[in-house]
């Protein structure tokens, strides 16, 4: 039998192991994946302290705030390497040489921002605070102690942990966006004409739903082995909706930093690059659209409940889509 304290103890040890693999390669700078890999390494292991805690016994040195601050000190080098990559690959080639040129002093400003964040993640990465948190994971790992609730069977207590978390995301107020109701369980979408113009208004409420799906997936990955073949699908579905809400939301912030950086308005000063932001947002819009009617609806979301209240039972199904499809939705009606 799988006792919380087993589990957490195999959660703790291998995203402290993540992240410390790849720290040499954040503090030469020779890898931008590096950056990446620590950054997830110390958001899981955040996740792990966050489910694991009230059953462990801790050194004081060791709290979700810590971690929470070290992630976050490695998101603004993460967040513009994805900018500039982006600007580079899907973007620049496409332009003619005028709007290359202002694209290229763009480039240029992120990578001077990337020298100041990153210089700043690098002096906090040497300070005593990451490295107080790092000995005392050691530590804990060479002497774990726990409390007493920490010998109940993990499948008991994981529907107790994820269910609420599964709640917040199809709560969440970001699925009503331009949908109506015809009855009190089958809902409809409302025709968007500009997509682009919506998620300008819309954008943080859709980014938020993405920062609650991705807490959910990270604590359902916790429990994987306890669960079917389903549940394992499931959590691969919350990460590529992830991926796909990401895409929507970097549109929306590419926007905004092309005007904040170059004091340009970009539907003027670049309009190829716009009508290339234009066409993705459509595309994405659309992809989501198949993916909001499907969690509206009510059997799957009973399907949701179910697959989490049942770990150790065989197989079930759950009709998830796949949310990069960027097949048309079902049709719209005009608002």
């Amino acid at each position: 039998m799988t006792t919380l304290s087993n589990t957490a103890y195999q959660a703790l040890h291998r995203h402290l192991r993540k992240v410390s693999k790849f720290e040499p390669g954040v503090l030469r700078d020779r890898d931008v994946d590096a950056i990446h890999q620590m950054r997830v390494g110390l958001r899981r292991l955040r996740t792990a302290l966050e489910v694991f805690i009230p059953y462990l016994v801790l050194p004081k040195t060791i709290t979700v705030r810590r971690v929470k601050d070290l992630s976050g000190v490695l998101s603004p080098v993460r967040d513009l390497d994805v900018m500039a990559e982006t600007l580079k690959t899907d973007y620049y080639p496409a332009l003619p040489q005028t709007e290359q040129s202002q694209l290229s002093k763009l480039i240029k400003k992120i990578s001077k921002q990337r020298e100041i964040f990153l210089d700043r993640a690098i002096q906090i990465l040497r300070g005593d605070r990451y490295q107080k948190l790092q000995l005392g994971l050691q530590e804990w790992l060479a002497q774990p102690q726990y409390q007493p609730a920490g010998e109940i069977s993990v499948s008991t207590v994981s529907p107790d942990l994820l269910l609420p978390l599964l709640s917040k995301v199809l709560l969440h107020p970001a699925w009503q966006i331009a949908v109506q109701w015809i009855t009190p369980q089958e809902p409809e979408l409302i025709r968007v004409e500009q997509p682009g113009q919506l998620l300008q208004h819309e954008g943080e409420r859709l980014h938020d739903l993405r920062k609650q799906i991705k807490r959910l997936r990270y604590q359902m990955e916790l429990f994987t082995p306890l669960y079917s073949d389903s549940y394992a699908a499931q959590v691969q579905a919350w990460g590529e909706l992830q991926d796909l809400l990401g895409s929507m939301h970097d549109g929306v912030v590419l926007g905004q930093f092309f005007q904040r950086q170059l004091g340009l308005e970009l539907r003027k000063s670049s309009p190829e690059l716009a009508a290339l932001i234009s066409q993705q947002q459509e595309e994405h819009w659309q992809a989501w659209r198949n993916v909001q009617v499907h969690y509206l609806t009510a059997p799957i979301r009973q399907e949701l409940r179910h697959l989490i209240l049942n770990p150790n039972l065989g197989n079930c199904f759950i009709a998830t889509p796949d949310t990069l499809s960027l097949e048309p939705a079902p049709q719209p009606v005009n608002a």
